[in-house]
């Protein structure tokens, strides 16, 4: 329909005479005259059961339009003259290339998303991509947009007009919170320096481009890949990213897989073997015990590489008052802060206690 409706706005500056289409049914779909949609021509049963592929009535001239070999739609013009059935002619055939143009790209992009979810036969993706244009030999990478889904909508279609001219971006919905966006990464293949800025500078487009229309985006960045038929792996790597960041970096608005750390060897582990190291460096559940400023204090303790004046500053405490804290945390889980293995002991447990929390209490099942 939208395809249509853009030859109607075209056309609107075109020809001086009205121009619609509608459908078989009468109800006009698109117009040079927007506010002739909607609403229903009553002629379009006479135009349906006449042998003619054109029609008239007193005023206006009306032709079918067939897509494929079944007539679909039907399209008039203000006027009888002899030439306006000329400009209908040529109105249908626009309209005909704009609909398979649509439905090439349907394909494609239903091509693209069977790859991405590996439906797709590796030895066949090439000879498919043939068809469709696609060069499989250009280095790509994947990046999942996720958003509400009260915004999944609009997002897409922000994301979609903003790579609208873009040779090197294409942009697909998944579902109706996540969007994808496969890159051309053949300029950033060099080096680790490039492809660090490559990164950079598409993610932040992306996430900035959203966020000037007050849409809130988590961005999941995967892997760089050679090949077209192995964009499946950057897209489940950045999937990945985006679950890892949702656990371990709430407020990170973009996770990149090449930079997940930790957290991604903990989201490997299994759940029994993280309740075991919980139960051995937090035994009878001591972490428990610590109230909420104590654990700000271990927050800002860790934020500030372990350096006790300038977590004193930042959380406008005296020295003394740091020291207590960190004295309590020893007294109660037997870990000393100040030190560090301790110190990496704990961050280490803290992390597998909210991946395990995460299991236990999050129903977001698509990024599970």
């Amino acid at each position: 329909m939208e395809e249509i409706r853009k030859c109607m706005r075209q056309a609107r500056s075109i020809l001086k005479q009205q121009v619609g289409v509608m459908d078989t049914a009468g109800l006009i779909i698109a117009s040079t005259d927007s506010d002739l949609e909607g609403t229903t021509d009553p002629s379009a049963r006479a135009v349906m059961i006449s042998d003619d592929l054109f029609a008239g009535t007193a005023d206006k001239t009306y032709m079918k339009i067939a897509v494929g070999e079944q007539f679909k739609y039907i399209i008039f013009i203000e006027g009888v003259e002899p030439q306006v059935r000329i400009y209908l002619e040529l109105m249908a055939e626009w309209i005909k290339t704009a609909i398979k143009e649509r439905g090439t790209d349907a394909e494609k992009e239903l091509f693209t998303k069977n790859v991405l979810l590996e439906n797709e036969l590796q030895g066949e993706i090439p000879i498919k991509a043939r068809e469709y244009k696609i060069n499989c030999n250009v280095a790509r990478l994947v990046m999942v947009v996720r958003t509400s889904r009260e915004e999944g909508a609009e997002a897409l279609e922000i994301l979609q007009n903003f790579y609208a001219d873009s040779e090197v971006g294409s942009v697909l919905a998944m579902d109706e919170t996540t969007a994808i966006v496969i890159l051309d990464a053949e300029e950033a293949i060099g080096n680790e320096k490039d492809r660090d800025a490559f990164v950079d500078t598409n993610s932040k487009a992306v996430l900035d481009c959203l966020n000037s229309e007050s849409i809130t985006a988590f961005i999941g960045v995967g892997s760089f890949v050679s090949l077209f038929q192995n964009i499946s792996k950057s897209y489940r790597d950045a999937m990945l990213a985006l679950r890892v960041g949702k656990i371990f970096e709430k407020n990170c608005l973009i996770s990149r897989y090449d930079k997940l750390g930790l957290g991604r060897l903990i989201y490997q582990l299994p759940a029994t073997l993280c309740q075991m190291f919980i139960d051995e460096v937090f035994p009878n559940e001591a972490y428990k015990t610590l109230d909420d400023d104590t654990v700000a204090t271990i927050e800002s303790f860790f934020a500030n590489n372990l350096n006790g004046s300038e977590t004193s500053r930042e959380l406008y405490v005296h020295r003394n008052t740091l020291v207590y804290r960190l004295d309590k945390v020893k007294k109660n889980t037997g870990l000393d802060l100040r030190s560090f293995d301790d110190a990496v002991l704990f961050k280490m447990a803290s992390m597998v206690r909210t991946y395990l929390e995460y299991l236990e209490t999050s129903r977001d099942n698509m990024i599970r």
